[in-house]
C-alpha cells in the first residue's frame, strides 16, 4: 500500500450547492473507526450489502495481502468513502487474451449520508466518483493505462452506469456467487 499518501479533492456541499476541499488518503485508525461508529449504525437493518462489510477486517488483509490498498476520503472530519483496490492478481476479462494488468475496485462505499435513498439530499456528491478518479489514476501510475474492473453490487450499477469515466457494462458474471454486473475501462496512452 503506498503510506502516508494525500490528495487534495472536492466534493460538492448539496446544502448549499458548496464546493469543498476534501482529502483522498490512505486510510488511517480514524477512517476504520468511523466506518464502525458512524456508517455501521446508519446502515444496519438497511437492503444495502455494504451495511456488512468490515472495513477493520478489509484493512488487516491489505496489510498482508500483496497488492492490496485501501483509501478514504475524509471531509471536514469525517470519513465519507472508502475503497479498496488490488494492483497485482485481477486482469483483464474484455482483452483477456492478452491478460493485462488492471486496478481492480474490491470494494467501494460512501457514507450513509451520502446515499440519496437513506438521507434525500445527500450531504456529499462526488465521493464515489472521485474514488473512481483515483483508481484510474492508479492505473495510469503502475502502468496500466488506466484500465479499472470492479463487480457493482445491485444498488450502484446505475451509478457505474451513468458516471462518465468510460466503464463498460459487461453484464452479470456467472463466475460471481451473485451474478454481479461487470464493469471495467479500457484506455489507453495517446
Amino acid at each position: 500500500m503506498v503510506s502516508d499518501f494525500s490528495l487534495n479533492v472536492k466534493l460538492l456541499r448539496v446544502q448549499d450547492n458548496q464546493i469543498v476541499d476534501a482529502i483522498l488518503t490512505t486510510v488511517t485508525d480514524k477512517h476504520l473507526t468511523d466506518a464502525q461508529n458512524l456508517w455501521a449504525p446508519q446502515l444496519t437493518g438497511t437492503r444495502y450489502l455494504d451495511a456488512d462489510w468490515n472495513w477493520e477486517k478489509k484493512n488487516r488483509l491489505a496489510k498482508i495481502l500483496p497488492g492490496d490498498e485501501l483509501y478514504a476520503i475524509e471531509c471536514e472530519g469525517i470519513t465519507q468513502g472508502l475503497m479498496t483496490i488490488d494492483i497485482l492478481k485481477k486482469r483483464c476479462q474484455i482483452e483477456s487474451q492478452y491478460r493485462r494488468r488492471l486496478v481492480y475496485i474490491s470494494a467501494l462505499a460512501t457514507g450513509p449520508w451520502n446515499r440519496p435513498a437513506i438521507n434525500n439530499p445527500p450531504t456529499y456528491k462526488g465521493v464515489g466518483k472521485n474514488l473512481v478518479d483515483f483508481a484510474i489514476a492508479r492505473s495510469y501510475e503502475l502502468g496500466y493505462q488506466g484500465r479499472v474492473g470492479l463487480h457493482a453490487l445491485p444498488d450502484s450499477i446505475d451509478f457505474y452506469r451513468k458516471i462518465r469515466v468510460g466503464f463498460l457494462d459487461c453484464g452479470s458474471d456467472p463466475d460471481e456467487p451473485d451474478n454481479l454486473v461487470y464493469f471495467e475501462i479500457l484506455r489507453r496512452n495517446s
